[in-house]
C-alpha cells in the first residue's frame, strides 16, 4: 500500500486521455466493471466525471455521478487497490458532495453492495442514510475469471440531504 500526502493530490474532470487508467483500475476493484465505453459515455453524457491524481499524473480513484431534477446520484467512486485505506475514497466523496451542492443538489442518493462494508461505512460516516434496497441489483460472479453469473446481490439505496450540511 502506498502512502500519500494529501496536499500533493488534486482532483480534475475526467477526460479521455484517463480512461485507460480508470478502466484498468476499475477491472481491478469489481467482479462486474464498467468497460472503457461505458467511461467514454459517461463523458459524452455529460456526467460528472471526476478523477483524483498524484503528481506523477497517475490516476488513484474516481467517481461519476449524474444530475437527476434537483438531485444528484453517485454511480461510482473508486480508488486503486493499493491505494485503499488512505482516506481518499474520503476526499472524492468530499469533493462530489461540494460540486453537487453547487449545482444546486437538494440531496444525494448512491446504491452499494448490500456487502460491500467498507462504503457502507464511508458513506454512514458522512451522513447517509438508507432509504431503501433494491432486491437483487447487482450481478455476483460465480468465476471472476470468467465472469461467470451465479446469482444477485442486493443494493442499498443511501441518501444525504445537502443543505442541512452546508
Amino acid at each position: 500500500m502506498k502512502s500519500f500526502n494529501a496536499t500533493l493530490l488534486t482532483i480534475h474532470a475526467m477526460i479521455d486521455a484517463d480512461i485507460v487508467q480508470v478502466a484498468a483500475i476499475e477491472a481491478q476493484q469489481h467482479s462486474v466493471p464498467w468497460s472503457a465505453t461505458s467511461f467514454a459515455d459517461a463523458l459524452n453524457q455529460g456526467w460528472h466525471c471526476r478523477v483524483l491524481k498524484d503528481t506523477c499524473d497517475q490516476v488513484l480513484g474516481y467517481c461519476i455521478s449524474m444530475t437527476a431534477g434537483d438531485d444528484e446520484e453517485l454511480l461510482t467512486l473508486t480508488v486503486r487497490p493499493d491505494s485503499t485505506g488512505q482516506g481518499l475514497g474520503k476526499q472524492l466523496m468530499q469533493e462530489l458532495l461540494h460540486q453537487a451542492r453547487q449545482r444546486g443538489a437538494s440531496n444525494l442518493f448512491l446504491e452499494v453492495r448490500e456487502s460491500n462494508q467498507i462504503a457502507i461505512h464511508l458513506y454512514e460516516q458522512m451522513g447517509f442514510k438508507m432509504t431503501g434496497m433494491r432486491k437483487n441489483y447487482y450481478p455476483v460472479p460465480a468465476n471472476p475469471v470468467l465472469k461467470s453469473l451465479a446469482g444477485r446481490e442486493n443494493a442499498l439505496v443511501m441518501c444525504r440531504a445537502l443543505a442541512e450540511h452546508l
